[in-house]
């Protein structure tokens, strides 16, 4: 369940930031609908270390919430 809730997450911190799931793609260098993906539907399962360093960055929220596993 520690993949839900980083999903879970990541929709609440994007949302409270007041960025799409879009903006947060582009920013991670993925294609627009990959974030979407990922809460949505589970695909990936998991973000890569590299992009959830650089997603907490932006949203100045801790990486390890976006692993799950905090």
């Amino acid at each position: 369940m520690a993949a839900e809730k980083a999903r879970t997450f990541l929709d609440q911190a994007i949302s409270a930031r007041g960025v799409t799931y879009s903006d947060i793609s582009r920013l991670i260098g993925k294609n627009p609908a990959y974030i979407q993906q990922f809460i949505k539907r589970g695909i990936p399962r998991r973000l890569n270390e590299q992009d959830r360093h650089v997603i907490a960055r932006y949203l100045d929220v801790s990486e390890q919430l976006l692993s799950g596993y905090a």
